[in-house]
């Protein structure tokens, strides 16, 4: 018998494969000879007609293994949306490492021992309205609470009721620095241990929760982006923690939107979806107010402590000293911190030591041969590194163009100097960095998360990593050293990004019975968003920001997709380019923006240009796109990106 088969490559068509066993079923999982290797593939089609090129044999049938139809009907609906190649997209549900036959009978389960929790009544009245929703409308739920008020014991208690349903839960963060704080959370609360799943865990382990999901064990992920694909056959629930999170975006290969397809196959497969965050996206809120999704608000603290005070430090008027970075004011504030035997955390999204580098002499500045960036000095590792390609240099205070000795100057501060700073000032202090560089393993981060609870850590200068979800009872100060990065530039999230980021740092601060202080360093305080985050108007900030993107027509009132074209010559990237946009010429009630040089016009040592293609209907955007990658038959040392709601314009 003659099956049409995907298989697990870069292409978006099916070969022709025989079998002659019995009558396999669509979704069978394959292994089938494609050149000189065996690839992974799942029956896509059966009783074809015979093409005329010679038909090669299946070599093996994965037994136990067939996709169900609403798998297939999800991994459709990504490779239509996406426009990404179906059996790159099958890819992202099928590993050979995973579906390999795999003995489960060695593991044992834990039995649920729920510990009782007492809601206080704004948390019980949100659980009851969650509860109503699931029974009645079964649309998506925006579960929105200010930081501190409760909002994972709120689903804990909807994961509860699907456990007592013998039923399958996945819970999704943005970033695995965020397993273990949930992990211990979810063990203390249920008294069963969950599964996490993100790049760092051991293929063993991969392999044991694939199948378990696939058997349709009772089983509790926490997982990244992927976790997302896993086979669950007796899911209940997805719950998708700091739903507003760019981190949810795919940024390499297939780029796709992980809270975006989770809500698709929630819909998909007739199970039930909760987003928490205590600064929904605005794509959340508008779904809010269309009536998409129901909302539930938490507007206080769980511990009953009034929300952190937040005072405005201006640089203009309160000059930082020569080389210096953290104004008298947090200083002062550090010193109350620590006299009171109470943490402090010293805030500034930028990871390394100095971002620039110079040569005070010639004007030579350290730059990355493969990237049009800047090389950051990391002092600890005493190199640079470009944090696009990840390129390293060694750090020499000789400059490598006029050769003058100890002319080497580093500009502006990363949190290695800002740590550097505060060891001069509070030298009996215990001073931690947490950045992704050093904080980079789930045992790391775990270690981190019981230095601080332990209050082995007095003063912690950290990125981004810990604006996200974090509970530190002893936590009463958060000093932000730039709250201006991130408010200028061409990306038109990047207001979005600054305000959810800052309030959520913010909220660090005073999250037990002592009440909190955020300063924020600013050289613009009469700046809106600045405005708005430190009156805590975000209904306002909302209003203002879903205006400007109507006035635009960007998303969520327009759509949009970029297509990045690079090559190892500028020349024949800008040509390639603008063939694209000749080929789009004419389409009604859509417009094509570009060629640009991109931000990053070199990455990797290729040379990028993009196209920006705007309207108000999704199917006739992507139609257009394959339209135009079809018919401009690039080069093959052309490489050409597609990017479906892009989140980054470098």
């Amino acid at each position: 018998m003659l099956y049409d088969v995907i298989v697990t490559r870069p292409f978006d068509k099916v070969f022709t494969y025989s079998s002659k066993n019995k009558e396999l079923k669509v979704g069978q999982v394959v292994l089938v000879p494609f050149g000189k290797k065996i690839e992974t593939g799942i029956i896509w089609n059966k009783n074809i007609e015979k093409p005329k090129h010679e038909i090669r044999e299946i070599t093996k049938i994965i037994e136990r293994i067939i996709l169900t139809n609403t798998t297939i009907e999800f991994i459709k609906w990504i490779t239509n949306y996406t426009l990404a190649p179906v059996g790159s997209v099958l890819k992202l549900f099928l590993n050979n490492n995973e579906i390999v036959e795999f003995n489960l009978e060695k593991f044992s389960k834990d039995k649920l021992n729920s510990s009782v929790i007492t809601l206080n009544q704004e948390q019980e009245s949100a659980k009851l309205k969650i509860i109503q929703s699931i029974n009645t409308s079964k649309k998506p739920i925006l579960l929105e609470g200010v930081t501190g008020s409760g909002k994972t014991e709120v689903y804990f208690e909807i994961i509860e009721k699907f456990l007592k349903e013998k039923k399958q839960i996945l819970i999704m963060v943005p970033e695995i620095s965020l397993t273990p704080q949930l992990e211990t959370r979810f063990k203390k609360r249920f008294g069963i241990d969950v599964l996490l799943w993100h790049s760092k865990i051991t293929k063993k382990n991969r392999q044991k929760i694939w199948h378990q999901c696939f058997n349709g064990d009772q089983v509790i992920v926490i997982g990244a982006r992927s976790s997302l694909f896993l086979p669950f056959s007796n899911l209940g629930l997805i719950v998708v923690d700091e739903e507003h999170d760019s981190s949810y975006k795919q940024e390499e290969n297939i780029r796709y939107q992980a809270r975006d397809l989770a809500i698709v196959r929630s819909k998909i497969e007739n199970n039930f979806i909760l987003l928490a965050s205590a600064t929904p996206s605005l794509e959340s809120i508008n779904n809010v107010k269309i009536k998409k999704y129901d909302h539930v608000f938490l507007s206080k603290q769980f511990s009953g402590t009034p929300l952190p005070e937040i005072s405005l430090i201006n640089l203009n008027k309160e000059k930082l000293e020569k080389d210096k970075w953290i104004s008298r004011s947090i200083n002062e504030e550090i010193s109350k911190c620590l006299d009171n035997k109470e943490q402090a955390l010293i805030f500034l999204n930028r990871r390394g030591y100095s971002p620039l580098t110079l040569c005070n002499s010639c004007g030579f500045r350290y730059e990355c041969e493969q990237c049009s960036s800047w090389m950051v000095m990391h002092q600890n590792k005493k190199v640079f590194i470009c944090h696009q390609c990840g390129n390293i240099k060694k750090v020499t205070l000789i400059c490598p163009k006029c050769e003058e000795k100890d002319s080497i100057k580093f500009i502006g501060p990363g949190v290695e100097r800002v740590a550097e700073e505060l060891t001069l000032v509070f030298h009996d202090a215990k001073i931690s960095i947490m950045s992704s560089d050093n904080v980079n393993t789930p045992n790391k981060i775990k270690k981190f998360i019981d230095d601080i609870n332990n209050k082995e850590i007095d003063i912690i200068v950290a990125t981004q990593i810990m604006a996200k979800g974090y509970d530190f009872p002893n936590l009463s100060l958060v000093g932000i050293v730039d709250a201006d990065a991130g408010l200028f530039g061409g990306d038109p999230r990047a207001i979005e990004k600054t305000f959810n980021l800052l309030q959520q740092v913010g909220g660090r601060a005073g999250r037990g019975k002592k009440l909190g202080k955020v300063l924020l360093q600013t050289y613009f305080p009469e700046q809106p968003i600045i405005k708005s985050i430190q009156l805590r108007e975000r209904e306002k900030f909302i209003e203002r920001a879903l205006e400007e993107r109507k006035n635009f027509n960007i998303t969520p009132f327009g759509f949009m997709t970029a297509i990045i074209i690079s090559s190892h010559t500028k020349a024949l990237a800008s040509k390639s380019a603008s063939q694209l946009v000749q080929l789009s010429i004419n389409n009604e009630n859509i417009k094509v923006l570009g060629p640009v040089e991109a931000p990053i016009a070199l990455l990797r040592g290729q040379f990028r240009f993009r196209i920006l293609i705007k309207g108000n209907n999704r199917k006739k955007i992507n139609k257009l796109t394959k339209k135009i990658v079809r018919d401009a038959k690039l080069p093959a040392s052309v490489k050409l990106i597609i990017d479906v709601d892009p989140y980054s314009f470098m």
